[in-house]
């Protein structure tokens, strides 16, 4: 590696087209089947060797974590311990545009796009499968974001098979609340009675392209424990401004909806901007990073 050697890498959000809890391991993790797509929207990291000999990480958001518990930083640590290169002395400076505490894999996508800059940086030559063996150390949802596109997801995260992506366009909203993930899924598991996603009929219409079959099948178990109001008001507005389908993603606060084409979805973004500070139009990506050259 030269010393003088910048990676720039972009690290795209995702959104969950369904999401169903179906079971519980014995160390408390609950077992997951959930559709999980990349969208275009991304963080920028740039990562270079500063020869401090003391790791950093540089963002001008005032509220986004900089220090050890950040996982960009339990990134560099463990690819350290897997490659047992010595990482210390990195600068990773964020551009932030994923909204954090919206179940977009804000965190998580930095950190996968971290490991993949790392391997680029130290020329380490690491198979999709070895970053992701890092990967599921430090999260449920790096794995994916290491892989990207469109794939189903099952257990904690580290089972995945690649899926015919929609064609469509989304539209997000982040409404002015905030969803803790742990107190979501307490919340889900002290529920007497939840529904049931239709997997099978969901998957079905994906693959044959019916994007309103897949709308009518989008489903998230969290939803019945974020005891939001806020999420229904979104999601009934996305609705109501053309979508034709709109659901939470991940333990939220974002919502989506899925519109058929660009025009029906920026006139729905421009009419949610009157009421949301943060909405974006965007389309599925098919990858989890973007090294740029």
């Amino acid at each position: 590696m030269k010393k003088d050697k910048k990676i720039t890498v972009r690290a795209y959000g995702k959104l969950n087209l369904m999401l169903d809890i179906v079971g519980r391991r014995e160390d408390g993790y609950h077992e997951l089947e959930t559709v999980m797509q990349s969208v275009d929207i991304y963080d920028t990291l740039e990562l270079w060797v500063n020869g401090t000999g003391e790791n950093k990480i540089i963002c001008d958001k005032p509220d986004f974590p900089c220090g050890e518990t950040n996982l960009i930083w339990k990134a560099i640590d463990a690819f350290s311990k897997y490659t047992g290169i010595d990482t210390t002395g990195i600068t990773v400076r964020v551009d932030k545009q994923l909204p954090s505490m919206a179940g977009m894999a804000g965190g998580s996508a930095d950190c996968a796009a971290t490991l993949c800059a790392l391997d680029a940086m130290f020329e380490t030559d690491l198979t999709k499968k070895q970053l992701c063996e890092i990967g599921v150390t430090l999260g449920a949802d790096v794995p994916f974001c290491i892989m990207g596109g469109t794939r189903m997801c099952k257990g904690v995260g580290e089972k995945m098979q690649a899926l015919k992506s929609p064609q469509c366009v989304f539209v997000i909203v982040k409404p002015d609340v905030s969803i803790s993930t742990p107190m979501a899924f307490r919340t889900y598991d002290s529920l007497e009675r939840v529904e049931k996603c239709r997997t099978e009929k969901f998957l079905k219409s994906l693959e044959n392209g019916d994007l309103r079959g897949m709308c009518g099948e989008m489903f998230n178990a969290l939803e019945f424990a974020s005891g939001k109001k806020e999420i229904e008001l979104a999601k009934k507005m996305l609705l109501d401004s053309g979508a034709i389908g709109s659901l939470m993603t991940g333990s939220g606060s974002a919502v989506f909806g899925v519109f058929e084409d660009i025009k029906s979805a920026e006139e729905s973004a421009r009419l949610l901007k009157d009421h949301y500070p943060q909405v974006w139009v965007c389309l599925p990506a098919d990858t989890g990073h973007k090294l740029i050259v």
